[in-house]
């Protein structure tokens, strides 16, 4: 890997790498990132100290100026002493590759599966189902702001 362009003692480029189960989805040199974290979301400017942060079904934003939008399920991400940025999650799309009404469908039927939980108690398939609904809504958020 080549070493981040530096100004000033400090990189000048985050060196941003989108990664699922399934492989790279982006590899990309960006001039920031905003991330959709569990405790809510987050920017990333070049020369970031290392950091190590949980994230939730959102949108994540690579680049300042050019920005490129993904829907982004549950993962993490970690930016290492040296300024490099892994994003791991368990789905990436593009925005603007987004199947919309395919995510529609899946908000509504996650949305009728959560009402029949009512008062019951939280258990895992009623968290299983809340990340569907997340990741549904991530994916129109994602196709929306292209």
């Amino acid at each position: 890997m080549a070493e981040p362009k530096q100004l000033h003692g400090l990189a000048s480029k985050l060196d941003v790498n989108l990664v699922t189960p399934r492989g790279v989805v982006a590899h990309q040199d960006a001039d920031g990132l905003t991330a959709p974290g569990e405790e809510g979301e987050f920017e990333l400017l070049p020369g970031h100290v290392p950091l190590l942060a949980a994230l939730r079904p959102g949108v994540l934003v690579i680049g300042e100026r050019t920005r490129a939008r993904y829907a982004v399920s549950s993962g993490y991400l970690r930016v290492d002493p040296a300024g490099a940025v892994e994003v791991l999650v368990e789905q990436a799309v593009l925005g603007s590759e987004v199947d919309v009404e395919a995510a529609r469908a899946d908000l509504k039927s996650a949305e009728a599966d959560l009402a029949k939980w009512g008062d019951k108690e939280m258990d895992g398939d009623y968290k299983n189902l809340r990340q569907r609904a997340d990741w549904a809504q991530a994916r129109i958020a994602a196709h929306a702001a292209n």
